[in-house]
């Protein structure tokens, strides 16, 4: 059994990089019945994951439907292996309050709007951890970051001692879980 599942959102996300998938990553890709037709570019780059790469056309129509689809298999897979590491591949943020009652129950899921270091060399655990700690700083924090560079700054200072390739995917998973919104170029916390 693989380790890892990426739900694809493919109503929301059309650009996927499926090479970058793991090895050890299952891949479920959901798409709507008013989709007439995949990307070309997709279903080639599906070639090789072969039986790790399952397509889920759902059924019938309706706002909101591909998404709980997509829900139910995510409580699927998790009660049947309570250890995998889920992401959902979606911009959708209607996914996050989902996603945080999931991680409270100690599952390991997250939401990502791009593959882009979505599975960073760094162990689930690990991230995890950071990312907790970086929530833990914000919380704490008085007088919080009104824009992106001094949030950027903030992180810098919080993490020196990390890439700064670790600090970006820390940064981008705030606003991916919608725990930081840019509107006008303020930002504001839902911690």
């Amino acid at each position: 059994m693989t380790d890892r599942l990426l739900l694809v959102d493919l109503e929301n996300i059309q650009t996927i990089d499926l090479p970058k998938v793991p090895s050890d990553a299952r891949v479920m890709v959901f798409y709507g019945t008013t989709q007439k037709r995949l990307p070309e570019d997709l279903v080639v780059q599906a070639q090789p994951l072969g039986t790790r790469l399952q397509w889920l056309k759902i059924a019938g129509q309706g706002k909101n439907a591909l998404d709980f689809h997509i829900a139910f298999y995510l409580g699927q897979e998790l009660a049947a292996n309570p250890s995998l590491l889920c992401l959902v591949l979606s911009a959708d943020t209607g996914f996050d309050p989902l996603i945080r009652h999931l991680q409270s129950r100690g599952h390991s899921c997250r939401r990502v709007s791009s593959l882009k270091g979505a599975w960073a060399a760094e162990a689930p655990d690990d991230q995890d951890a950071e990312f907790a700690r970086l929530l833990s700083l914000l919380h704490k924090e008085k007088a919080r970051p009104a824009r992106r560079k001094g949030l950027e700054g903030k992180v810098k200072s919080w993490f020196a001692t990390h890439s700064e390739e670790a600090r970006r995917a820390l940064i981008s998973r705030l606003f991916d879980e919608s725990r930081v919104r840019e509107s006008a170029g303020r930002l504001t916390y839902e911690l």
